[in-house]
């Protein structure tokens, strides 16, 4: 029979001075409440629905945010049923419960759902992203949608110096077409796009077709700015990105990019740290046990060809304002660095 390690826990709880404090008879977690959002439900229909079933859901994540609000809710998941969606403006999400974890996924057994930033209001939707996020204090996932057409980038986790976002994961999407490229507008910066924030995890997506007609090399599979610091991007996909697939810029510590596929990506590297006037080296970040096609975007062989001013390109690359030879290097110890396994490919690897 196997013996109970409770008794030896309580000795050595009161050896060592600590105590044991029980749960409040009768606590429970809280109650996990689900919020339905159908796009093609009528506007001025909205006010009028509870959003709690799917039959009775609101047009907008603004009203389902609303809706959380008034009932102070901690837990809660948001559901979109399959189809494709034409939104007229940005999702902005600044609900943040302390301690709470929201959930943005699809109605089970819908099909798939597509949010395409062709048809939106370029005015309303001036920053060109598919969904920004603020929430400071809670856990957010994002799940199972397809995000296209963007001009800017799909989803920016946008933290401040006193106000980070933390935890949350982007998993199980698909990021294509997005730049200026693909859509009217200004420059395409990121599918997911992260400034000061932490421990954000970006597992199982597929970056396909994130290309920039003016300014390509400054649109990335993911883009870690300012200070974004000990996130994990695993076994994703990026294949046709314009600019360097996987870039961290200005004091963005600690990392990893483990486990990926990459094809014909990236303009000088796969995986580049970098800074401009004023701005810090990253450091600590691991690139490791990934899969690399053996050519950039440009069809340049990485280790050997040139690519604008800079020559040779590289898989892990860093420097400083404009990418010249002149400008490579510079930060000691190296902001990036092999953790071993990766490996290259002369065929697409999915």
């Amino acid at each position: 029979m196997r013996k109970s390690g409770v008794p030896a826990l309580i000795l050595a709880l009161l050896a060592g001075g600590g105590a044991m404090t029980a749960a409040p008879a009768g606590a429970a977690a809280p109650e996990e409440i689900t919020v339905y959002v159908d796009p093609d439900v009528p506007a001025g229909e909205a006010r009028a629905r509870s959003g709690r079933t799917a039959g009775d859901a609101v047009a907008s994540f603004e009203e389902a945010e609303r809706i959380l609000r008034s009932k102070g809710a901690i837990n809660a998941r948001i559901l979109t049923p399959g189809g494709t969606y034409y939104p007229e403006k940005e999702i902005n999400w600044s609900y943040d419960p302390p301690g709470g974890d929201l959930t943005f996924a699809a109605v089970p057994g819908t099909g798939k759902v597509v949010f395409d930033g062709s048809r939106g209001n370029r005015a309303a939707a001036a920053s060109g992203y598919y969904m920004t996020i603020t929430s400071a204090n809670s856990n957010i996932t994002v799940s199972g949608r397809t995000i296209q057409r963007y001009t800017n980038g799909g989803i920016r986790i946008r933290g401040g110096s006193g106000d980070r976002v933390n935890n949350v994961t982007i998993k199980g999407n698909t990021f294509r077409y997005l730049g200026n490229k693909h859509s009217s507008g200004g420059i395409g910066y990121g599918g997911v796009h992260i400034t000061s924030s932490s421990k954000v995890k970006i597992t199982g997506n597929k970056f396909y077709y994130l290309e920039n007609r003016s300014s390509p090399g400054a649109i990335h599979g993911v883009y870690l700015a300012n200070a974004t610091n000990s996130s994990v991007i695993s076994g994703n996909r990026f294949g046709y990105v314009s600019g360097d697939p996987i870039r961290t810029r200005n004091n963005s510590k600690n990392n990893t990019v483990s486990g990926n596929k990459f094809w014909r990506a990236g303009t000088y590297a796969i995986f580049s740290d970098w800074r401009f006037s004023g701005e810090a080296c990253g450091r600590g970040n691991v690139f490791k046990n990934n899969v690399v096609g053996r050519t950039s975007y440009y069809g340049k062989k990485f280790g050997s060809a040139k690519q604008g001013k800079v020559k040779p390109i590289k898989i892990l690359m860093w420097g400083h304002d404009a990418p010249t030879n002149a400008n490579l290097g510079g930060c000691s110890p190296a902001p990036v660095k092999s953790g071993g396994g990766n490996r290259y490919v002369t065929s697409r690897p999915w």
